[in-house]
């Protein structure tokens, strides 16, 4: 096993390609993702996935499942690596594909070795004389899990007791609610891991913590979280109240993780998914080589009506929308735009491929692209850690044609995305205009997500409404009930939970 590499040879940027980047898209997404940080928040996000009414199907099912495993194997603690995975057939053999942001060789193979330790515990268990009832499976499961996870685990569990003491200190104990809130928290508080001990005693002092916010998921705690919650919404940086939410949500998802797992070896025992089957990676994105940051960005920070001007559409349309951005100086946009600019000119423009649409480039550029036949039981889906962001979002609904399926998005725009690379076959016949076609069709698409962030700022400038979410995690997860083919989405513990 190594790491898997596109076919055929590198196109570079050229100086028009780069000259595009510099004066269409990345301006238009730094005024956006300006736009989204002064104007006042609309209503909480809808959950990017809602649960339907009763069950999943198979192939849903197997979403969930491909999900998770892209959930487990992010245990990088920033939240720049993101995961996207497929179960295919490759070279005659079921195979968990993945692509991650950000990691080398070596996190790559530490990741792959991840999986296949997690996936052999399911692969013993099937193959045993003897089937180890659920729960210990889970438990030996979520162990080892936590052990990869181990120091996003300890980054959790220290944000939960912290925001464990000040939310018991803000509890209203004038009323019977807040009271009880107190006691509940309190009891919460008298689970959590001891600090100083080893990782592998840490870890297993941590699972009567997650089974701690498991049992509290449908109690009045819930209830009265879920409204100090809402009340931090409109609070730029969150609050405590919302930030306990968010890390008890994050924990609890590793036991949700661990349910779903199990359920799918139960689900596909006959299968080759857990009895033979082979793991890869995809060589993660780098920036561009050879290309200054200049040549993607102006080093000088550009107005907003300057960045408006090149707009699509008509000249009246174009001064319409300048109009609404000089609205928006109560807010100080100009301010704001300028200091984000300048900013991103120091830190350098370094866009990559993300995760998801890198593995996708990879299935289309190698034998058998994104055919049904090619996907375990032709459900052609990549899962991913996180759901897509918007760029990748509007990508692949708005700018190409595919039958794959990803999860629902979240509206965040990252100034780190950058179309896929461009490869052509190594043959000196005809490579010339080979690559001119490559240049025309990258061209084209960029020119189509031109058009879609610049929509997406219109609507901003319009409706003076931001669109972002403050983590870009789903708020819902999936959960299997039992092993007998009942499966319920569900709304985690307060209000929801997922990676």
């Amino acid at each position: 096993m190594g790491v898997l590499d596109f076919p055929g040879d590198l196109v570079p940027l050229d100086k028009d390609q780069q000259g595009k980047l510099r004066t269409f898209l990345h301006p238009a997404q730094l005024l956006l993702v300006c736009l989204n940080h002064i104007c006042p928040r609309g209503p909480p996000q809808k959950p990017s996935e809602p649960p339907p009414d009763h069950s999943q199907s198979p192939e849903e099912m197997f979403h969930t499942f491909v999900n998770k495993i892209a959930q487990v194997l992010n245990f990088d603690t920033n939240g720049d690596t993101v995961t996207a995975l497929a179960v295919i057939l490759h070279n005659g053999i079921t195979t968990y594909v993945f692509a991650s942001n950000n990691r080398s060789k070596v996190p790559l193979n530490n990741a792959r070795k991840a999986l296949s330790e997690i996936l052999n515990i399911l692969k013993l268990n099937l193959e045993a004389s003897f089937k180890e009832p659920d729960h210990v499976i889970e438990r030996r499961l979520m162990v080892k899990i936590l052990w990869w996870n181990k120091v996003r685990l300890r980054a959790y569990l220290n944000t939960l007791s912290k925001e464990l003491q000040t939310c018991m200190d803000r509890c209203d104990t004038s009323t019977p609610e807040g009271t009880a809130a107190k006691d509940s928290l309190s009891v919460m508080a008298s689970t959590l891991p001891d600090p100083s001990k080893k990782t592998e005693e840490y870890i297993q002092g941590a699972v009567p913590c997650i089974q701690s916010i498991q049992a509290s998921r449908n109690t009045p705690l819930r209830r009265y979280i879920s409204a100090r919650s809402a009340e931090d919404h409109n609070m730029a940086k969150g609050g405590s109240w919302s930030n306990l939410q968010h890390v008890a949500g994050r924990l609890l998802s590793y036991q949700y993780a661990v349910e779903v797992l199990v359920h799918a070896h139960h689900t596909w025992a006959d299968t080759d998914l857990f009895r033979n089957f082979e793991i890869e990676s995809v060589r993660s994105s780098t920036p561009y080589k050879g290309v200054p940051s200049e040549s993607l960005l102006n080093p000088v920070p550009e107005t907003a009506e300057m960045v408006l001007h090149r707009a699509p559409g008509t000249s009246k349309r174009r001064e319409a929308l300048k109009g609404h951005a000089k609205d928006l100086e109560k807010y100080n946009l100009g301010g704001s735009l300028q200091s984000l600019w300048a900013a991103q000119v120091e830190k350098g423009m370094r866009p990559i491929v993300h995760a998801e649409i890198l593995l996708h480039s990879w299935l289309l550029a190698t034998e058998g692209d994104v055919q049904r036949a090619r996907f375990f039981q032709g459900w052609q889906y990549i899962g991913m850690s996180k759901p897509p962001c918007r760029m990748c979002t509007e990508y692949f609904a708005n700018v190409i044609t595919t039958p794959v399926r990803f999860r629902a998005g979240h509206p965040n725009t990252y100034l780190n995305w950058r179309l896929p690379d461009l490869y052509v076959d190594g043959r000196q016949r005809g490579r010339e205009e080979r690559e001119k076609e490559a240049r025309i069709k990258w061209c084209e698409d960029l020119g189509k997500m031109k058009g879609r962030v610049f929509a997406a700022v219109e609507r901003a400038l319009e409706e003076k409404v931001a669109e972002w979410k403050r983590w870009d995690s789903n708020t819902y997860t999936s959960r299997v009930e039992s092993v007998n083919g009942d499966v319920e989405l569900l709304a985690g513990w307060l209000g929801g939970v997922g990676l």
